[in-house]
């Protein structure tokens, strides 16, 4: 089968580490909110995650062994076909780890594959085929309190080394600035002094409520519209 010309479909998922008294008290605040789930929370030995619908963009909150997985955060796409897959990061150049198959009760959940080239220890791009329903809402959510209606930007960071591999998985569209994607909220692209994935912008009905109200569920207040989980910055817009 022929590869394609483009590697990503668009971003599905962010994630950062928590840990697992954090992870069960922030995903129960977040779905009490009345923002829908992308996946419940489930927990595993060595790892437990919970997926919140940021209505066009899941954020995942886990709890992980280090020893295992020693990143911090990661940003996860979507392939454009799994199918095609490993010919199309042949195709590009980008090498890349087995595919990792996740099933449960006979059922596939998810294919995941890790690109050792975006990678840096402490935060990773790579791809992943979910085959389980997670894209719950869309593009905009649901009420909830927070007032929030849907993420507008991935921020991330770039340095000269992962630049190269940062080009090839988002090719044929441009790895500067901002990248659109025809599903989901836009890629944004920083020059950095490493890999860096910082974080979202969020669009909500009133910044200062949405704020207010994530830093009282338990998120930390950082400054004038923006709040943190784990690694990441969330910008608060309206």
């Amino acid at each position: 089968m022929p590869a394609n010309d483009s590697i990503v479909a668009f971003p599905d998922h962010i994630t950062t580490v928590l840990k697992l008294p954090e992870l069960r008290r922030l995903s129960a605040a977040l779905f009490g909110l009345g923002l829908t789930g992308g996946w419940p929370l489930s927990e595993q030995p060595g790892f437990a995650t919970a997926g919140i619908r940021l209505g066009n963009l899941n954020l995942e909150i886990c709890a992980v062994d280090s020893a295992e997985i020693p990143l911090r955060d990661w940003l996860t796409f979507e392939p454009a076909d799994l199918e095609t897959l490993a010919d199309d990061l042949e195709s590009h150049g980008l090498a890349h780890d087995p595919f990792d198959e996740m099933k449960a009760g006979g059922r596939d959940i998810y294919t995941r594959v890790g690109l050792p080239a975006l990678e840096n220890g402490q935060t990773a791009l790579q791809v992943c085929h979910t085959f389980f329903p997670t894209r719950t809402t869309g593009p905009v959510a649901p009420g909830n309190t927070a007032g929030i209606k849907q993420v507008r930007s991935v921020n991330i960071g770039v340095d000269a080394e992962h630049d190269a591999a940062l080009t090839a998985l988002l090719s044929p569209r441009s790895a500067k600035g901002r990248v659109e994607f025809s599903v989901g909220p836009v890629l944004a692209i920083d020059e950095a002094d490493s890999l860096q994935v910082r974080g979202l912008t969020v669009e909500t009905e009133d910044p200062d409520v949405a704020t207010a109200t994530l830093a009282e569920a338990g998120l930390v207040k950082t400054g004038n519209r923006k709040v943190q989980i784990g690694s990441l910055d969330i910008d608060l817009v309206r």
